[in-house]
């Protein structure tokens, strides 16, 4: 059965308040005596309807609200201008409300607790701290859409963050500093036109995509100068990321900045179901759960970056020759890398080898096996190219330390630095930042210790 209205009273529309679209501001990069002209498309749909009033209200630095009349031109645009600030780095924020003839009232953006319209007032030329800052929690830059020329040093190239092949590609990512706010995305470039290293200063589109804020539509890339050091990384607690929504300001903050959690256990080797390869009923992206000493859970994405580190996500990566199964309860003394969101989490993303960082793993089986001896087993394979093996036993808990040194008995790197209870363990030693030739190792736990020797041929 259809029913089917004949005649005009037949239908009886609704009423709706102004819909109001398309805010805009007239300069992209405002300053201190700079007044700013906000505009937008206002309208009202209602049958005879009209928008009577409307108006900008706006605040500087978290001062009281101010408003200003808006004035309608053609087409249902209608304007304010918010008179200059006279303050660098001032923040001003603003939120649009309007009224039809029928007492109906909107608002634009609808939270104006976290969604807020924002701009700065620089006396300067604009930052990556500037275009990636979103006090608010919307996740949003204040160059949303305008375009902006900033500087930094490459910390991920097109080598490092390959992508995972199908839903999430290369990325290149640059910093101007060590701390928050400090890294963005650069989107939209092809393989190696960006190296680690670089400072570069680029010209483009700041976008949001998949809540991630990028300089995109680039129309100008310049290379100022290479092998520049990189910025340090921030320490943060896997509390500090978590599985917190997105624009939460504790996590935001570290959004495409070099990152590492300390001391981190395995908590989950498959985030998303169980362990082993997706497929068959169950989901496995590539992503473990870790926890420092918050036990507070937070994501670490492995297919993405160019390093043999996996959860086995597709069958066969156990066999291929110098990968490395992160299992569950193993631990790193570092884990490192540039942290992203997308599909709903935040997620550390390791670049290469060197972000992993003194990885100790239970051997399998563990559980079922008595351990009456300390033992320093001989690293494998020997010689190696740059990733080793070293499995060691301890009868009963103690603080384990295994520390690498040159034929010169100076030492170049701690791999184990940590109370452990009784059991079987091993841990992966990363030599790429050595030159070849004959190293030692030795282990310190309780009243035992033991030197073997290993050669580096690379």
């Amino acid at each position: 059965y259809v029913l089917r209205p004949m005649y005009p009273d037949d239908l009886l529309i609704g009423q709706s308040p102004p819909l109001i679209t398309n805010i805009r501001r007239n300069i992209d990069l405002v300053g201190p005596n700079d007044p700013v002209t906000v505009t937008a498309t206002i309208q009202d749909f209602d049958q005879g309807g009209a928008v009577t009033e409307a108006k900008v209200k706006y605040r500087i630095n978290g001062s009281d609200l101010n408003e200003l009349a808006m004035v309608s031109g053609l087409n249902n645009l209608w304007s304010a201008t918010i008179p200059a600030s006279g303050l660098d780095s001032a923040l001003v924020d603003f939120y649009l409300w309007a009224k039809d003839n029928d007492g109906m009232v909107s608002i634009n953006p609808t939270d104006t607790v976290r969604n807020k319209y924002f701009y700065l007032v620089l006396n300067r030329p604009v930052t990556i701290f500037d275009v990636q800052y979103s006090p608010f929690g919307s996740g949003f830059s204040a160059y949303n859409n305008y375009r902006v020329t900033i500087s930094g040093v490459v910390t991920a190239d097109t080598t490092d963050l390959q992508g995972d092949g199908n839903q999430v590609g290369r990325r290149v990512y640059i910093q101007d500093g060590a701390g928050p706010w400090r890294g963005i995305w650069v989107g939209g470039l092809p393989a190696d036109v960006l190296l680690r290293g670089q400072n570069v200063t680029v010209s483009g589109l700041i976008r949001e995509r998949n809540n991630n804020t990028l300089i995109d539509s680039t129309t100008s890339i310049v290379v100022n100068s290479s092998n520049n050091p990189l910025p340090d990384f921030v320490t943060v607690s896997t509390a500090d990321i978590g599985t917190l929504a997105n624009g939460t300001l504790s996590a935001e903050q570290y959004e495409g900045v070099l990152i590492k959690y300390l001391n981190v256990t395995v908590t989950d080797e498959n985030a998303d179901g169980n362990p082993g390869p997706g497929g068959g009923g169950n989901s496995n992206f590539g992503e473990i759960l870790v926890a420092d000493n918050s036990n507070i859970n937070t994501r670490v994405e492995l297919q993405e970056g160019n390093h043999p580190y996996h959860n086995l996500w597709v069958a066969g990566l156990d066999t291929i020759p110098g990968n490395i199964r992160v299992l569950e309860n193993s631990t790193f003394e570092e884990l490192r890398g540039i942290l992203f969101y997308s599909f709903g989490n935040y997620k550390l993303v390791p670049r290469k080898t060197d972000d992993f960082v003194g990885y100790v793993s239970d051997v399998e089986g563990n559980q079922f096996n008595v351990v009456n001896e300390y033992k320093l087993e001989q690293n494998y394979p020997n010689p190696f190219n740059p990733v080793t093996t070293i499995q060691y036993n301890i009868p009963k808990e103690g603080f384990v330390q295994i520390k690498i040194y040159n034929i010169l008995g100076q030492e170049v790197k701690t791999l184990v630095n940590m109370n452990q209870p009784a059991g079987n363990y091993k841990v992966i030693f990363d030599a790429s930042s050595l030159s070849s030739g004959v190293y030692l190792y030795q282990i310190n736990v309780n009243d035992y210790q033991m030197t073997r020797k290993m050669i580096l041929m690379k």
